[in-house]
């Protein structure tokens, strides 16, 4: 099944405001076959370290250059009747804590609403990262029905994100994509993608795939990972360092049509938590090992990848 997508750059709030892109910004470009329409933003910062202390994070222990972590988390934070996963915003606290007691260098979220990264998720890698440049990015799900976005049942846009961070000598400014696949399964939540360039250091992207079908799952997920990645690497001249992770309702099971890894590109590899979570990383880095968290009040686990950068 062959998949387009259309997508494009989204603003990034980083405990502040963006600057808009100047007037005519956005252009048309052809990715392989997926069109896309883009403009680069410019994202505003963290707070430095004194004040991420502040907030009553610890200092940091020493960074290790040649690390990188990622975390993946689903939340269940959607809070719409009938999701038995909800567990009244309790997630997002539970979520912060790991990050801090964690400490990846960049985490991708499911199933969250469009606050939780201001309020709790993004301060909490300010303080595991005091002095660094911390990021995200957030896009929702969008309505089939309306073309609009998903709402939580707080009223917030309901979607995914990319939370990062950057040393402050590394840092060059945060690029941010987003999509929308055009091939879906029948239901009203419409899924989608987003990816941040962290200029010269990172490129991560998170998503959300099918539930109800998984040969749509499997569509999706290869359009991501062989049309869209390729095209934003492409664009943004990223030579290494790509990390995609989410849920795809897709398990690894070799004789299963629809094997989760046959969605990973050459010069990739992918590493999953036993279920529907997975991390596929580019093979400029190192596999160094997985950890998975037990959560009380989410129905994944969180799962931990660690990289190394040869």
């Amino acid at each position: 099944m062959k998949t387009k997508l259309t997508f494009a750059t989204v603003g990034l709030a980083v405990l502040a405001s963006v600057v808009a892109p100047p007037p005519g910004a956005v252009a048309a470009q052809e990715g392989g076959s997926a069109p896309v329409e883009y403009a680069r933003i410019t994202a505003v910062v963290a707070p430095p370290a004194e004040e991420a202390a502040v907030r009553g994070g610890p200092p940091a222990p020493g960074t290790a250059a040649d690390r990188f972590w990622e975390l993946q988390l689903n939340l269940c934070n959607s809070g719409v009747p009938g999701v038995d996963c909800y567990s009244q915003g309790r997630s997002i606290a539970e979520a912060a804590d790991l990050i801090r007691r964690v400490r990846p260098d960049m985490v991708t979220l499911n199933e969250i609403c469009a606050n939780d990264l201001p309020d709790r998720l993004t301060p909490s890698m300010a303080e595991a990262w005091p002095g660094d440049r911390v990021y995200h990015v957030f896009a929702p799900a969008i309505r089939r029905d309306t073309g609009t976005p998903v709402k939580c049942a707080n009223g917030q846009d309901f979607g995914n994100a990319v939370l990062g961070r950057v040393p402050a000598a590394s840092f060059r400014g945060v690029n941010a994509w987003s999509g929308r696949y055009t091939t879906q399964d029948g239901g009203n939540e419409q899924r989608t993608f987003v990816c941040a360039y962290a200029v010269g250091h990172h490129l991560g992207c998170a998503t959300h795939l099918s539930a109800s079908s998984e040969p749509v799952a499997l569509a999706q997920c290869r359009a991501l990972l062989f049309d869209a990645v390729p095209h934003i690497r492409s664009v943004e001249a990223v030579s290494g360092k790509t990390v995609v992770g989410g849920d795809f309702n897709l398990e690894y099971d070799t004789a299963d049509p629809e094997n989760a890894q046959n969605c990973v590109p050459p010069g990739h590899t992918r590493k999953g938590d036993g279920d529907v979570q997975h991390v596929v990383f580019s093979n400029d880095l190192a596999f160094a090992g997985t950890t998975r968290y037990g959560l009380a009040h989410t129905d994944h686990d969180g799962f931990l990848v660690r990289l190394t950068k040869p």
